[in-house]
């Protein structure tokens, strides 16, 4: 299967909220840069849960949360995406910020690594927590 196949199926799936599919798409040995630098405290953890765990909370965060993938490059064991996230902050906590109210509009960029057909590396950026206030920058 193709990289780009396997990210369409995961990102169909996690549009229905099946969080699960991380286990599917994504290795046992899965780094996300992204979640290391947001919790530090989850080295050592079971990164594949930390990544369900960020989107399980954001989605309770942003209940009309919009997901979409504008532009997708693929070279060799790599995908590179450029994608917007939308959504209004009127669900649950953020982490440690209270439902605002505000309306987030978020663009950003994910590189991803695979190997034997699974995510095993992310790069990326929390977009997400300067959207509403949780880190500067």
């Amino acid at each position: 299967m193709s990289h780009l196949i396997a990210l369409a199926e995961y990102s169909n799936r996690m549009a229905k909220d099946d969080y699960d599919a991380v286990y599917e798409y994504f290795s046992e040995n899965f780094m996300s840069h992204v979640t290391h630098r947001v919790n530090p405290e989850a080295e050592g953890t079971d990164i594949r849960g930390r990544e369900r765990e960020f989107w399980q909370n954001a989605r309770a965060a942003f209940p009309d949360m919009k997901f979409d993938v504008d532009l997708v490059i693929e070279k060799d064991d790599y995908i590179v995406s450029n994608w917007t996230i939308t959504g209004t902050h009127n669900g649950d906590a953020y982490y440690d910020v209270a439902p605002s109210g505000k309306a987030i509009e978020i663009n950003g960029t994910a590189i991803l690594r695979f190997e034997n057909g699974k995510v095993v590396e992310h790069w990326g950026g929390p977009h997400c927590m300067k959207g509403v206030g949780l880190v500067n920058g």
